[in-house]
C-alpha cells in the first residue's frame, strides 16, 4: 500500500508541474519606431527568440577646412594609395643578358658508309617423322568404342496463350463479385485523398466549416496588452494635415473599438495627432502578444476534432445517397 500511494503522489505532482508550465502565457513582442524594428519571443522568465534591425552606418561628413591667415592656400590632400597597386605584387625587373657571342663556324664530318649486313645462316629443314611400324585399321577402332545409344527427346507441345482482357475490362467473374471496400484508418486516408473538384470543394467545406468554433475559442483566450501608438500627421499644406488628421482618426479608432469587442485588449497609451510644423509623417509603436500553450493544444483539438466529425458524416450522407441510387437502377424482379 505505501508503494502504491507513493506512485501516485510522485504521477500527481509530475501532473501539477505540466499544468502549470502549459498555464504559463507565452509572450511575444514587437516595437518600431524611428526606422528601427523588434521582435522578442518569451517563455515564463525566459528569452526564445530575439531579433532587431541592424543600425545604419553614419553618412561620412567631410571635415571642415581649418582657418588659415590671408594669402595662404589650404595644403593639398595626400593621395591615397590605390588599393589595386597596393594588393598586386611588383613584378621584378628582368635581369640583362649578356650579348650573343658568334660562334665558330664547326666542320662538318664526312659520313661514313653503311655497314653491309651479315649473312643470315639458313635454318636446318626439320627431318621427316619416321612412318608408324603398323598402320591401325579404322573399322576395328570403331569396334573397341562403343557409342551410347541417345534416347529420342519428346516435343512438349506449345501453350496456347492465354487471352488478357483489355485494360479497363473486366473478367465476368470480377464483374459478378461484390467490390469490398477498404476499412479502417488506410481506408479513410485514401477516400480522404482529393481525386476530383468535387473532393476538393467538400474538404474545403469541412475545413471553413470547422474554423468558425476554433476562432471564437481562439478570441477568448489571446490577449493583447500593453499597446503603444503615437502617430504626428504632417505634411507641406495644413488643410491637407487636417484632411489627413481626420480620416485616420475615424479609421483607427473605429478598429480599436471593434477589436476590443473580440478581443482582449488593454491600451496604455493611443496617440494621433496634428502636427502643422513639420511636414513629415512620425510613427512610433509596440505590442504584446500572450496566449497559453494549453490554449494553443485545445484550439489544435478542436479544429481537428471538429473537421473529422464533419468529413465523416459527408461520407455517410454520400454512400446512403449512392446505395439509394443503386436501388432505384436495379431491375425489377420478374413474375
Amino acid at each position: 500500500m505505501k508503494g502504491g500511494a507513493q506512485a501516485l503522489t510522485v504521477i500527481l505532482i509530475i501532473l501539477f508541474i505540466l499544468c502549470v508550465l502549459l498555464l504559463l502565457p507565452v509572450r511575444a513582442k514587437a516595437s518600431f519606431g524611428d526606422g528601427k524594428w523588434a521582435v522578442a519571443v518569451y517563455y515564463a522568465f525566459f528569452r526564445i527568440f530575439h531579433k532587431e534591425s541592424k543600425e545604419k552606418p553614419e553618412p561620412e561628413v567631410p571635415k571642415k577646412p581649418e582657418d588659415l591667415p590671408e594669402g595662404e592656400a589650404p595644403p593639398l590632400p595626400k593621395p591615397e594609395p590605390k588599393p589595386e597597386a597596393a594588393s598586386k605584387p611588383e613584378k621584378p625587373k628582368p635581369k640583362p643578358q649578356p650579348e650573343a657571342v658568334p660562334k665558330p663556324e664547326t666542320v662538318t664530318a664526312k659520313p661514313e658508309p653503311d655497314p653491309q649486313p651479315e649473312p643470315v645462316a639458313a635454318k636446318p629443314e626439320p627431318e621427316p617423322e619416321a612412318e608408324s611400324a603398323a598402320p591401325v585399321d579404322p573399322e576395328q577402332l570403331a569396334d573397341t568404342v562403343e557409342t551410347p545409344e541417345l534416347k529420342p527427346k519428346k516435343q512438349k507441345k506449345p501453350k496456347k496463350p492465354k487471352e488478357k482482357p483489355a485494360s479497363g475490362a473486366e473478367t465476368p467473374a470480377e464483374a459478378e463479385a461484390p467490390k469490398k471496400k477498404k476499412r479502417g484508418i488506410r481506408g479513410f486516408i485514401e477516400r480522404v485523398k482529393p481525386h476530383s473538384l468535387s473532393d476538393i470543394l467538400g474538404l474545403a467545406q469541412d475545413g471553413f466549416a470547422a474554423l468558425t468554433p476554433a476562432l471564437k475559442f481562439l478570441t477568448k483566450h489571446i490577449h493583447f496588452r500593453h499597446i503603444r501608438l503615437y502617430l504626428a500627421i504632417g505634411t507641406d499644406d495644413p488643410a491637407n494635415t487636417a484632411t489627413l488628421y481626420g480620416k485616420i482618426c475615424a479609421a483607427a479608432y473605429n478598429l480599436l473599438g471593434a477589436m476590443q469587442c473580440w478581443f482582449d485588449m488593454q491600451a496604455d497609451e493611443f496617440r494621433i495627432l496634428a502636427d502643422f510644423y513639420n511636414d513629415k509623417i512620425t510613427f512610433r509603436g509596440s505590442l504584446e502578444l500572450r496566449i497559453s500553450p494549453m490554449a494553443a493544444i485545445i484550439l489544435v483539438l478542436i479544429l481537428g476534432c471538429k473537421f473529422l466529425w464533419r468529413t465523416i458524416c459527408r461520407f455517410r450522407r454520400e454512400d446512403k445517397e449512392a446505395a439509394l441510387r443503386e436501388k432505384e437502377s436495379a431491375p425489377l424482379p420478374q413474375a
